[in-house]
């Protein structure tokens, strides 16, 4: 059994925190963002009708494709593909009845997933011609879809959710700190790198700077890795994205079952 504490957004951290405790682990959710979906926004209420007009729908995060089912109502255009970057949101596909044909689904062979990943992926490798949506949060990187349009793709982006910052109340606090003067440590998960800007701002107003620096973190990509060493965490595990990975990397630490997954 592994201690960890998930820094996911809520509304998705409350589906990990519920599998992993099915497994036997004792996970605590302290989401640091909240994904607001913008479908009511005229502009993302307009491409439903318009997804039948594109090649190629890239949806960059689990939060992408459930706005996105919800968005299109369990009627996916047999002709559009989907793309994604990650084990992650093609196990949000399935989770979320959109009805996407599987052969139509697209994703990195890893074992990099990003999205330099993908569009390095055929089709998207040799893009001309093709007409690509890409469904994203606010913000992101612009580069990888200045390279698709660059080679010869049509190009449209749709910011069809938001995060929102999100602290945990005091009840969830206590449960941190019982968690770091327990043992064993548990470990801590980071899925985006502005989530560890925000854990370490509330470590720094807490005092628990010092000691969550101790335990292990682990993250799903090289940028995050970075980011938790620059703040000073001693032991950064790169891990692969999803479910699956993140339980395995569990069964790793000490104290944990050694047979489960999800």
């Amino acid at each position: 059994m592994a201690r960890v504490v998930l820094t996911q957004p809520w509304p998705r951290v409350r589906g990990i925190e519920q599998r992993l405790r099915e497994l036997g682990h004792e996970p605590l959710a302290l989401p640091m963002s909240e994904i607001v979906e913008l479908l009511d926004d005229p502009a993302v209420a307009g491409m439903a009708a318009r997804l039948a007009g594109f090649d190629w729908v890239v949806m960059v995060s689990p939060a992408a494709v459930a706005a996105a089912a919800r968005l299109a109502g369990g009627r996916w255009p047999e002709g559009t593909g989907a793309a994604v970057v990650g084990p992650g949101s093609l196990q949000a596909i399935a989770e979320s009845g959109l009805g996407v044909v599987p052969e139509r689904v697209l994703l990195p062979g890893g074992p990099q997933f990003d999205a330099d990943a993908l569009i390095d992926t055929p089709p998207l490798r040799t893009p001309r011609g093709l007409r690509v949506l890409v469904l994203r949060g606010h913000g992101g990187s612009e580069r990888w879809i200045e390279r698709l349009r660059e080679a010869g793709a049509a190009v449209e982006t749709c910011e069809i959710y938001r995060r929102e910052p999100l602290g945990p109340d005091a009840a969830a606090l206590a449960k941190l700190r019982a968690l770091l003067d327990g043992r064993p440590v548990p470990a801590f998960v980071f899925t985006q790198r502005d989530a560890v800007e925000r854990f370490e701002a509330l470590l720094g107003r807490t005092g628990l700077a010092a000691r969550a620096h101790e335990a292990p973190a682990l993250a799903i990509h090289a940028r995050i890795v970075a980011a938790l060493q620059a703040c000073g965490w001693r032991e950064v595990r790169a891990i692969g994205p999803g479910d699956r990975a993140l339980a395995a990397a569990l069964e790793l630490l000490p104290d944990s079952p050694s047979s489960q997954s999800v």
